[in-house]
C-alpha cells in the first residue's frame, strides 16, 4: 500500500507508539515479574518448592505465551488486528490480578499459565499491527523504538518490587493495572492492510485519510486465500525454518537469564535478594542504549547483521559472566550481565522489526504467531533447564549453557536469514 510505505510520521503514529508502547511496558512488566516472585516466595511457607519447580512458576507463562502466540496469531488474520490485541491484554491484565490472590504454588502456576496466553498474544498481534502502519523508511526503527518500551517496563517492575517492599501479591497486582489502557485501545482503527484483504476496501481509505490524512482509491487484491501454518513451511520454509531457530534461541537466552537473574547476582556476589533487586535496575536501564543502538543500525547495516552481531555479542558477554562468576570477580559479573542485557534486548528489537516483514500480510499473523511461539518453547525450557542445571553445577555453568544457545541463533541467522531493509510489505 504505497500511501502507507511513502508516508511521514505524523501525530497518529505517535500516538500509536505511546498507547502500544504501553502495552509492551506492561508485558514486560508482568513476564519479568516471574523472576521477582521466584526469589520472594522462600519467604513464605505456602509457596515452599525446589529451584526446578520454582523454575515451573517462571516457565508456566511462557508455555502460557506458547499457545497463546498461535491461538491470537491465529485470530488476528481472522477477526483483525485491533479486536485480538484487545482480547489478549484484557486476558493477562485480568489473570494477572486474580493471581495475586493465589493461596498455593500449584494454584499460581497455573494462573501464570493463562496470564501467558494473553501475554503471548499481545505481542506478536501487536508488532504486525504496528508494522502495517510503519512508513518503510522507518519502519525497523520504529518497531525497535516500540520494543524499548520492554525495557522501560523492567526498570518500572524493579522500582515497584523495592517500593511494595518485595510483597510479591502487590507485584503481581501491579501488572493486571494495564486494564486502563483498554479504552484507548478501543479508540485504534483496524489494520487497513487488514481490511483490504478482506475485501472491505471503504474501511481501509477511510482509515488511511483519518490517520494519515491522505485520500486514496484502493483496490481488494485478487486470489488472496485464507493461510494456515503449512503454508508457512511449504510457501516460506527457509524463512520459517531462520526464525524458528532465532526465536527459541533469543527467548532461551533472555528468560533463562533474566528469570533467575535476582538469584544469579545473590548467588554470585554473595548479597540479599532484596539487593540484587537494586542490582537488577541496573542490567535493566542497559536495555535501553541496546535497544536504540540497534534501532539505529537497523536502518544503517540492515536488519539481519544487526540481528545476527547482537545475538553473538549477547553469548560471548553470557560467557564473560560465566568466567566472571567463577573468578568471584564483583565488577566483571555486574559488568557482563550489563553487556548481556545490552546486547540481548538490542537482538529482541532487531528480530521485533525483522520478522513481520518477512511475511505477506495474509499470511504475516499467522507468521508472527508461529515466531512468537518457538520463543514461548524456548523461553518456557530455560527456567527449568538453567534451575536444574543450578541444582547440579551451579550458576555459572547455567549461564554458559544460556551463552551458548545465543551464540547458536547468531550462527542461523548470518546462515539462513535475508535481508528487507528498505523492502515493501507484501
Amino acid at each position: 500500500m504505497e500511501a502507507i510505505e511513502n508516508s511521514r510520521l505524523n501525530k497518529f503514529h505517535y500516538t500509536l507508539l505511546v498507547i502500544l508502547g504501553t502495552v509492551w511496558a506492561f508485558i514486560a512488566v508482568n513476564t519479568i515479574s516471574a523472576g521477582f516472585v521466584i526469589a520472594l516466595l522462600k519467604n513464605d511457607p505456602a509457596f515452599q518448592g525446589s529451584l526446578t519447580k520454582l523454575g515451573s512458576l517462571g516457565s508456566a507463562a511462557l508455555f502460557g505465551m506458547l499457545f497463546g502466540a498461535w491461538l491470537f496469531g491465529y485470530l488476528a488474520d481472522r477477526i483483525g488486528r485491533k479486536k485480538t490485541l484487545t482480547l489478549a491484554v484484557a486476558t493477562f491484565s485480568l489473570a494477572s490480578t486474580v493471581s495475586s490472590f493465589a493461596g498455593n504454588l500449584d494454584a499460581l502456576i497455573i494462573l501464570r499459565f493463562i496470564v501467558g496466553l494473553g501475554l503471548g498474544g499481545s505481542l506478536p498481534v501487536a508488532s504486525s499491527y504496528f508494522a502495517e502502519f510503519m512508513p518503510k523508511s522507518v519502519r525497523g526503527a520504529m518497531i525497535s523504538v516500540l520494543e524499548s518500551f520492554w525495557a522501560i517496563g523492567t526498570v518500572i517492575i524493579g522500582v515497584v518490587a523495592i517500593l511494595v517492599k518485595a510483597d510479591w501479591r502487590g507485584i503481581l497486582l501491579f501488572g493486571g493495572a494495564v486494564i486502563l489502557i483498554l479504552p484507548l485501545l478501543l479508540t485504534l482503527p483496524e489494520s487497513p492492510r487488514y481490511l483490504l484483504i478482506r475485501g472491505r476496501v471503504k474501511e481501509a481509505e477511510e482509515t488511511i485519510r483519518k490517520a494519515l490524512g491522505v485520500s486514496v482509491k484502493l483496490e481488494a487484491p485478487k486470489g488472496e486465500r485464507k493461510a494456515s501454518v503449512g503454508d508457512l513451511w511449504r510457501r516460506y520454509g527457509k524463512t520459517t525454518l531462520m526464525l524458528t531457530i532465532a526465536w527459541f534461541s533469543i527467548a532461551f537466552a533472555y528468560y533463562g537469564f533474566f528469570i533467575w537473574l535476582p538469584r544469579f547476582l545473590s548467588a554470585t556476589l554473595g548479597i540479599t535478594v532484596f539487593r540484587s533487586f537494586q542490582y537488577f535496575i541496573i542490567t535493566a536501564i542497559a536495555q535501553l542504549p541496546g535497544y536504540w543502538s540497534a534501532a539505529y543500525l537497523l536502518e544503517r547495516i540492515g536488519r539481519k547483521k544487526t540481528l545476527s552481531y547482537y545475538l553473538l555479542l549477547s553469548g560471548i558477554a553470557g560467557v564473560g559472566f560465566y568466567f566472571a562468576a567463577n573468578s568471584g570477580n564483583e565488577t566483571a559479573i555486574v559488568a557482563s550481565a550489563v553487556a548481556f542485557s545490552f546486547f540481548n534486548l538490542g537482538a529482541w528489537g532487531a528480530i521485533y522489526a525483522y520478522t513481520p516483514e518477512l511475511y505477506p500480510t495474509a499470511i504475516r499473523g499467522t507468521g508472527t504467531g508461529w515466531a512468537g511461539a518457538m520463543a514461548r518453547i524456548g523461553g518456557g525450557l530455560a527456567p527449568i533447564v538453567a534451575g536444574k542445571i543450578m541444582e547440579v553445577s551451579g550458576v555459572a555453568l547455567a549461564v554458559l549453557v544460556i551463552a551458548i544457545v545465543s551464540i547458536i541463533g547468531a550462527i542461523d541467522v548470518l546462515a539462513l536469514g535475508e535481508e528487507t531493509m528498505g523492502k515493501e510489505l507484501a
